[in-house]
Formats: C-alpha cells, sequence, structure tokens
C-alpha cells in the first residue's frame, strides 16, 4: 500500500483511539469506543469486530470468533437476528487460511449477502488485528461500494487495526511469555539462536526490534547504529513508527543530549515513564514529537567495550518501565550486539573476497589489453614488464606497426595518475585511444595533441596520464619519438658506458585543452639500447623511504646490458627488490626494452 501522510486533525483523532484504547480496563469497551472514533474519522458508519477464540488446538480447526464489537448494524443483520452471526463468513475464511496479510484487504461480504435489509451496504474492507505474526482479530468497516474508501480513509483503518492489536497484546490475553518470566532464559536462548542465524544485519536489526517490542508489549522500538561518516547514528530497523525513520532517512547526532546519544555515551539505560512531563533529553526534534512518545527506553549495544549503537523503545502512553523489563531489555541488546557485529564481520569478509574476485577478472582483462608478446624483427630485440601495485593498475605499453611506411612500428609507454580501478578504466581508454590517433598517420607529436583532445571529450575525470610514443623504422634504425609529461628513456649506446636521457618537451595528456608537444628524433646504431620505464621504478622506495631513483636504474641498466632482453629486465626487477628489502610498494611498475641487435 503506497503510505499516505494524514493530516494533523487524523493524527490527533488516532491519538484519541490510541488514548482510548492504553486507558481501557474493560477490552470489549475499550473496541467499541475504538471503533465508534474510527467510523467518524473515517465519515463512515457501520463496522464491526471479531476476536479468535485462543486455546483452540489443531484437531479443533477452524477457530471461532466472536463478535466483540459492533456500531450502526443494518437491520438485515442486527444483533437481535443471533442465527446471522453463528455461521462463518468470507472474512474470517481468509483469515484461517492466512491471507490477512496486509495492512487490508477489500472483501465482498457473505453477511451481508445473505441478509435482507443491508442499507445497500455490500462491501467492507478489513484489516487484521495482529500481534507479530499471529491474527488475534478482525475489524471490518462496511459500505455501499468500494469508491467510499479513500486512500485516506484505509491508512486510518490499518493504523487503528494495528493499535487494536498492540492494545489486545497489552491486555496480556496472547503471550505465554509475558505471562511468565520463568520462560526468559527460554526466550532469550531462542532470540539468540535466530539472531545468529540470521546473515544479514537487515535481518537481525529486524527481528531484534520485532521480539523486544513483541515480549515488552511497547508500541515502537528501533535499532540505532552508528555511522562515522556523518557523526551521527542511523535508523538500522524500526517498528511501530508512523512515519519509517528508515525511509524518512532521520539521524540522530552524536553531539545531542538525545536518549541514544546519551546512552551511547556513558553505556547506562536511560528511563523516561512520560517523556510530556519529565522529558530527561531535552531533544525533540519535529518528526519525533508527532510520534506521540511518551514512555521511552534506551540500552546500549556494547561490543568488546565500545558501543556500537542503542535499541529503544516507546509506548504512546505513559509507561513505566520495570527494574526487571529493563534487565530482560539489556540482555536482549547484548545478544544483539554480538549478532550485529558478527554480521559486520560477516559482511567485510563477503565484500572483501567479492573486490579480490572483482580485481582478479579486472587485472586478466587488463593484461588482455596489453600485448602477449614483443614484435619478432630481425635486426631488433623488444622486452616489456608491468607490475600492478594492487591488482589493476593504471601502467600500460604497446607495440603495433604502423600502415606507412610499412615497416615503423610504433612504441607507447603511460602512466595514469592514480591507481586501483579508476586509474585501470581510463588506462583502457587512454591506451585505445592513442593507438587509433597513432594509427591514423599521425607524427607522434601530433597522435598525442589529438589523443588529448580526444581523451578530454569522452573521459570525465580528474586524472591524467604521462605518455611516450615513438615511430621506429626498423630499416633505418630511426626513432621519432615525442614525450607528454612521461618519465624521460634512458639510451644506452653500445660504444659508451654513459646512459643518456632522452629530452623533448611536453606536459600530460588529459589536463589541459591546448597542449603543444616538441617532436624529436634519435638515430639508434647497433647494440644500442633504449630502455622507458614508468616512475613506479624509480620511485620504489625502501624501508628509509628513499626511493630507488634514476641513477640506481642507470647503474642497474648498465651492469646487466649484455643480457638478453627478458633476463636484463628481471635483473633490474630483482636490483629493485633487494634495494626496497620486500617493502609494500605503491606504484606500478612497467620497464620497456628496445635493443638494436649488434652487427
Amino acid at each position: 500500500m503506497t503510505r499516505i501522510e494524514l493530516d494533523i486533525h487524523d493524527v490527533e483523532a488516532l491519538n484519541q483511539v490510541s488514548e482510548t484504547l492504553n486507558r481501557a480496563v474493560d477490552r470489549d469497551s475499550a473496541l467499541q469506543s475504538a471503533l465508534d472514533k474510527l467510523l467518524e474519522i473515517m465519515d463512515l458508519e457501520t463496522g464491526w469486530i471479531f476476536l479468535r477464540k485462543q486455546g483452540r488446538t489443531q484437531a479443533q480447526k477452524p477457530p471461532r470468533y466472536s463478535l466483540a464489537a459492533s456500531s450502526n448494524l443494518p437491520p438485515g443483520i442486527d444483533l437481535t437476528y443471533k442465527e446471522m452471526w453463528k455461521d462463518s463468513c468470507d472474512c474470517q475464511e481468509l483469515c484461517n487460511r492466512g491471507e490477512l496479510i496486509g495492512a487490508f484487504t477489500e472483501v465482498h461480504c457473505s453477511r451481508l449477502a445473505d441478509a435482507g435489509e443491508t442499507r445497500d451496504l455490500h462491501v467492507h474492507a478489513t484489516a487484521p488485528l495482529r500481534l507479530g505474526e499471529q491474527v488475534l482479530g478482525i475489524l471490518n468497516i462496511a459500505a455501499r461500494d468500494w469508491d467510499c474508501f479513500t486512500p485516506r480513509s484505509l491508512t486510518i483503518l490499518s493504523r487503528v487495526g494495528g493499535m487494536m492489536g498492540t492494545a489486545l497484546e497489552r491486555a496480556g490475553h496472547y503471550d505465554a511469555l509475558r505471562r511468565s518470566r520463568m520462560q526468559e532464559q527460554n526466550a532469550l536462548l531462542k532470540l539468540s539462536n535466530q539472531l545468529l542465524g540470521r546473515g544479514e544485519l537487515l535481518e537481525i536489526g529486524d527481528l531484534l526490534v520485532k521480539e523486544a517490542c513483541r515480549l515488552l508489549r511497547v508500541d515502537a522500538g528501533a535499532l540505532l547504529l552508528i555511522d562515522p561518516a556523518q557523526d551521527a547514528m542511523f535508523f538500522q530497523s524500526a517498528v511501530g513508527w508512523r512515519e519509517d525513520p528508515i525511509q524518512a532517512g532521520h539521524l540522530v547526532p552524536l553531539g545531542t543530549d538525545s536518549g541514544p546519544a546519551q546512552v551511547l555515551a556513558s553505556q547506562a539505560p536511560l528511563v523516561a515513564m512520560d517523556l510530556e512531563t519529565n522529558d530527561p533529553t531535552h531533544w525533540a526534534p519535529p518528526w519525533i514529537r508527532a510520534e506521540g512518545f511518551r514512555g521511552h527506553a534506551v540500552v546500549p549495544l556494547v561490543s568488546d567495550g565500545a558501543s556500537i549503537g542503542v535499541l529503544v523503545l516507546d509506548t504512546r502512553s505513559p509507561h513505566e518501565f520495570k527494574e526487571d523489563e529493563l534487565r530482560f531489555l539489556q540482555l536482549m541488546a547484548n545478544q544483539g550486539a554480538i549478532a550485529v557485529d558478527q554480521a559486520r564481520q560477516r559482511e567485510v569478509e563477503i565484500e572483501r573476497r567479492r573486490m579480490e574476485q572483482e580485481l582478479q577478472v579486472g587485472r586478466r582483462i587488463q593484461l588482455s589489453l596489453l600485448p602477449e608478446t614483443a614484435p619478432e624483427v630481425p635486426g631488433w630485440a623488444f622486452a616489456a614488464r608491468n607490475l600492478a601495485a594492487r591488482e589493476v593498475g593504471g601502467d600500460f605499453f604497446d607495440y603495433f606497426w604502423l600502415p606507412e611506411p610499412t615497416h615503423t612500428l610504433g612504441l607507447v609507454i603511460g602512466d595514469i595518475t592514480g591507481k586501483g580501478v579508476p586509474a585501470a578504466l581510463l588506462m583502457a581508454v587512454s591506451r585505445t585511444t592513442i593507438r587509433s590517433t597513432a594509427l591514423s598517420g599521425r607524427p607522434p607529436a601530433l597522435a598525442l595533441v589529438r589523443a588529448n583532445e580526444l581523451i578530454l571529450k569522452d573521459t570525465r575525470t580528474e586524472l591524467f596520464l604521462s605518455a611516450f610514443y615513438a615511430t621506429l623504422d626498423v630499416e633505418l634504425g630511426v626513432l621519432t619519438f615525442a614525450n607528454a609529461g612521461h618519465n624521460r628513456p634512458l639510451h644506452l649506446p653500445y660504444e659508451s658506458e654513459v646512459c643518456q636521457e632522452l629530452h623533448a618537451a611536453g606536459i600530460v595528456l588529459g589536463a589541459f585543452d591546448q597542449i603543444r608537444l616538441e617532436e624529436r628524433t634519435l638515430q639508434l646504431e647497433c647494440g644500442d639500447l633504449l630502455l622507458c620505464y614508468t616512475d613506479g621504478v624509480t620511485e620504489a622506495i625502501d624501508g628509509n623511504m628513499v626511493p630507488f631513483g634514476v641513477e640506481r636504474l642507470r647503474s642497474s641498466l648498465q651492469r646487466h646490458r649484455e643480457k638478453p632482453g627478458p633476463d636484463l629486465l628481471q635483473s633490474i626487477l630483482d636490483d629493485i627488490e633487494n634495494f626496497t628489502g620486500g617493502e609494500p610498494q605503491f606504484d606500478d611498475l612497467t620497464l620497456l626494452l628496445i635493443r638494436r641487435e649488434a652487427g
């Protein structure tokens, strides 16, 4: 049923119904008064209430019903016709079959259909008088047709039905646990088993609050847990509230003198017999006042000595929470704290495993975007290594043959700012973009400029990337390159012990609309080495936060220059590992090696 907001007059009328039910000692007179008031505020005239007789065994089905209250019955079903009320009817059969499950049910009345003069009444709206899962009775409001029932009147009907169920429960006729406190330990054991048998936090909270309200005979209850991000408590579960505080998004700030905040800080229960005459909290926003709470009790949920939330119970009439009730409520809260803590741990573990699986899948997808093997070109050797600091990373490299001239190879290495999934996503976009602009035939500088335009247009992120793109004429050995803010590659000539950095002015991609990149060339001779790398290589740190640095990378390249490409790169990575001493690294590492074989 769609929630209908009632106006202040309706709320006041419902409060009168609630007070009538709460004050009355005689059950039948309370139901009659409440029925008369309900018909008045629904703008209707006729109604009646059945109570389901208790104590019948399974073999005594179906249950019997007694007429507990009625108002303005038409002549055809007047109480003088006692035979009319002995037989079962459609609404009772629905109840017996467990089909009165909603807030209300619209029924073509079989009792009216069999009667004589009915004042043109044919249908009635039926609300169950419910206690938890148990239906205690049936509330019927009659009308000529369905149009007589407005959304407002049906909302009022369902609320009064709930009030009557609560009033009947409070009277003490339908709850065996309440009749004998000697069963308290059994109830707690049962609750504990039920709580620990629930896997999800939502199920645990709902069960805890419903059971607390049922066992302690109160109108409303709530479980509030801490949300550190908002410095407040949020409603995890709520029962019996006129406005659902969860759906409304209500919060209780930790810095207030509200009952929940006080109990959270002190870890001691807080009780008020009547909030209207003696409110120990002085914190009552409009949405709280609208609930009409009078009796109030709050107990803490404590796990490993720390407060994690509170359990709150409220009544809409003055209520004295006795010492044994508070003790029982605190024991329930203790059981709830254990279950909540275990559920959170399970959720954290499930989320951790889910993230690990997703990252593993992401890493496999990312690796599929990188070249599986290096190009095999006579007179040349190529090798690359990529190590992500996390399961997925932002470094990438690429090789591809350009359409013109046919003996020209494109070489790319790039590094996305940031790490993890966002960097991996931008890495995939950037690799594809740079490759497509390069394959269009643009020289390196113009290809990167165009890639910058496309990345700015197609992505909405604060991340950006550095990239080095070069074209290699494998017949002439001419390398033409542009550098978009990337680490300068190291060139180690065959007949030299000195590594030279390749300089080309440029700026990162994805940060600025208009960029200029310098384009330069390098003649690679036989035996020359060119090492491209990302900043994760030189910024790898040891236990003293000292970076590996460019000079150590130069030295490592020089020492291992005679090794085959894959072995050379592995030796450099071994040098980094020895330097860092196994310290966890915070950035991806990528190496791309080009060697012109000695003649």
